[in-house]
This record gives structure tokens, sequence and C-alpha cells, in this order.
């Protein structure tokens, strides 16, 4: 019987090695099998790191350091009182008055992009670039006055890179951290803010979402990553001059690994940035991508390579995360803009921010017989409204008293 098994699977093997099509199909099935039981047992192994976070309120021991707690306020209040409807701070890029206008003043984030072209540069500058305490641009070929695009001349990836720190040391002297990110990239700068608060940056800090690539341990530039004062300090002794950092890099695509390995040789490596349930910060795919399990596939060496791995799906990504990368089009960034900077849930409340905005200025100098026609035209479409234009105005009091006696209440 053992005789005849070994028989039937030698000519089983001799047959598949005649037949390339089914061989093809047997071995790609096989690694298959091989893909998805190693990325189980990598989900596996997440769920039971993730159980030793814990939130370490590090960011309100900070505050209470400073003699400050943070606490909810109402953004009806915030938003709409003593506004009209000509009062552009109620879509500022930054509120001054808030929480995140008094980290945007105390921790100043330099950003550096690597525009591909003129239109990606401009989405940037107009959207989550207004949120950085200085957004700058750098090309190795071309320049735009119109846009600051400023051209750095350089043979590789790195040596572009590290030229752009040596002009962000000589132009801004008060910043604390660069962080540097594609131009596909979303960024949201109030997040690092919050996250960093603590840290001292006049230490050495590079933070990301860290890989392994040739036994060097670095930040992936897809997910963006930041180097505090402290490090960008420390790499510049090294790289003096922008001449001298030309010997750091040899190819394009590749600087973000020879940062690693730089910054490596001076004692200073990639630490664990996932919040205190495992989830990413630095995400080096998009919301398209992440939020839906298996979007990432199994081959990707996001699974093999990355050293703190999140999981795939709803619990990808902290609440609190820095930057999505792969958005495919300037639009969806407009978009984004919209959704994280503009757009309100409504919760409750709603006095001032339902008043409706003030009517349109008549208009002046008009003859007797223009004015007669405009109030005709306003009175038909008023007869085609369900609801009376004034009926605010006749409400006023009433609003004023029941918002008054639920405030009281709530106290």
């Amino acid at each position: 019987m053992i005789r005849w098994l070994r028989k039937l699977v030698w000519s089983s093997l001799i047959h598949l090695a005649k037949d390339q099509k089914t061989l093809f199909g047997v071995s790609f099935l096989f690694g298959m099998l091989l893909a998805v039981l190693f990325h189980n047992k990598q989900e596996s192994g997440d769920t039971v790191e993730t159980v030793k976070y814990s939130y370490d309120f590090a960011y309100e021991k900070w505050l209470y350091s400073k003699n400050l707690y943070s606490k909810n306020v109402n953004p009806d209040l915030t938003r709409y009182k003593h506004k009209n409807g000509t009062d552009q701070n109620i879509e500022a890029p930054v509120k001054l008055e808030s929480e995140a206008g008094f980290l945007f003043q105390t921790i100043s984030v330099v950003c550096i992009v690597f525009p591909s072209g003129p239109d990606w540069a401009a989405t940037v500058r107009d959207t989550w670039g207004k949120h950085c305490n200085h957004l700058r641009f750098y090309h190795p070929k071309t320049e735009n006055n119109s846009l600051d695009i400023r051209k750095l001349q350089s043979k590789s990836d790195f040596g572009l890179l590290c030229s752009s720190f040596h002009e962000v040391k000589a132009e801004v002297a008060d910043y604390d951290w660069i962080l540097v990110s594609t131009d596909d990239t979303f960024v949201i700068p109030e997040n690092f803010r919050y996250y960093t608060a603590h840290m001292n940056s006049s230490e050495t800090h590079y933070l990301g979402h860290a890989m392994r690539f040739w036994n060097t341990v670095y930040n992936w530039k897809d997910a963006g990553f930041a180097v505090s004062k402290g490090t960008v300090e420390k790499l510049l002794t090294k790289f003096g001059t922008k001449d001298q950092c030309e010997s750091g890099g040899k190819y394009w695509k590749n600087g973000d690994w020879y940062l690693g390995k730089h910054l490596h040789d001076l004692g200073i490596d990639p630490v664990d940035t996932r919040d205190e349930q495992g989830k990413g910060r630095f995400n080096g795919y998009s919301f398209r991508k992440l939020l839906f399990p298996g979007a990432v596939s199994i081959f990707e060496r996001y699974w093999k390579d990355s050293l703190y791995l999140s999981k795939d799906g709803p619990q990808c990504c902290s609440n609190f995360a820095v930057t999505f990368h792969g958005i495919l089009s300037t639009s969806k960034i407009y978009q984004l803009e919209y959704l994280f900077y503009h757009l309100r849930p409504f919760y409750s409340g709603g006095k001032y921010g339902n008043v409706p905005a003030p009517p349109p200025l008549k208009t002046p100098h008009l003859t007797w017989e223009e004015k007669l026609k405009e109030e005709e035209l306003e009175n038909m479409f008023n007869s085609l409204l369900t609801t009376p234009p004034n009926m605010m105005e006749k409400h006023v009091h009433d609003l004023d008293e029941i918002f008054g006696k639920r405030f009281h209440h709530k106290v």
C-alpha cells in the first residue's frame, strides 16, 4: 500500500512538471495559502501586543505643568456669537482663541513638501498647508515664484531632503519640528501638535511609520515623518553643508531610507507612534484602502516590513491620526479639507448658528417704477415660502427664554 501511494505521488509530480499551466496554478494557490497564514499570524500577534498599551495622560500632564487645563466649549457660542456673515474668522484656518490655536502659537511646525507639479503645490497651500506655522516647497529642477516653489539642485533624494533642512535652519529660527510629506498626503498638523506637545523638541525625536529594509530601520516617506529641532541639529553636524549632503545618498526615492541609516549612526532610531489602542497615527495608505479589510494586499511589503503594525479595517487608524497617503486627486484633498475643518455635525443648541444671514442691501438709485417692480417681485416670492421670512425675528424673545432656562438648568 505504501509503495503504491509513493508511486502515485511521484507520477503526479512528474505530470505537474510536464504541464506548466497546472504547475503554475498549484504554485499560485500554495503561495496564496502561505500568505494568508502569514497575514493571520501577524493579526493575532498585533491583538496580543495592543493589550500592552495604556493611555499615559502625557498631554494633560504637560498642560498641568503650565497651570492650564482643557475643557469643552459650546461650538454655537465660539463659532457664531458676536459674528455676522462678513466675519472671516468663522472659517479661519487657525482660531487663535481655541486650544488648537494655543498649540499653534506654542509649537512651531515647518511642513516640507516636494511637489510633483504646480497644481498639487497650490492644493496643499490652499488646504492643510494653512495649518502649518511655515510651509516650504522644494524641487530639484524647477521653481515657481507665485507658489513659492524653491529650486534646490540635487543629485539624490536624500541630498534634496538634507539641503532643505539647511534652508529651514537658515530661515526659521524658532521652529520646533519639521514635518515632511508628499503632495498626495493629507496632513493634520493639529493632531501632530497634540501628539508631540509633551516632547522636548530640543532633544532627538524621529517620528513616523517605522519599516525595515536592508537591515536598516527608517520612517516610511509615504506615511510622512517628523524630526525634532534637536535631531536636525545633530544630523547637520554630520552634513555641515549642502555639498556634503550630496555624499549621503546615491539614488532617488530612497531619501527616507538614507535618513534612517544616517540617524541610526547618530544614535537616533524610529519609535512606536501608534496610539494607546495600537492604531496608526502616520498612515501610508488612503482612507479607502485602510478602512476596508483586505484592501491592502497581503503581498504588500507593508505587512512584512512594518515594525509596528495596525489592523486594516475600522480598527486601522487613530482618532488623532496625523497623515493619510495616496490621495489620488487634488479635488479629494479639497474634499478632505472641507470634511476635517469646515463640516460640523449638529448635536445640540443652535441659537446663534441658526440666525439667518443678513438680507442683501437694497439697490440704491432706483426709479419709483423700479422700486415698485422690486417690491412686487419680493411679495411674489414671499407668498411662495412655507415659512414666513420674518419668523425668526418674531420669536427671538421666546428663544432667549428657552435657551436661558436650558442653560440655567444645566448649570
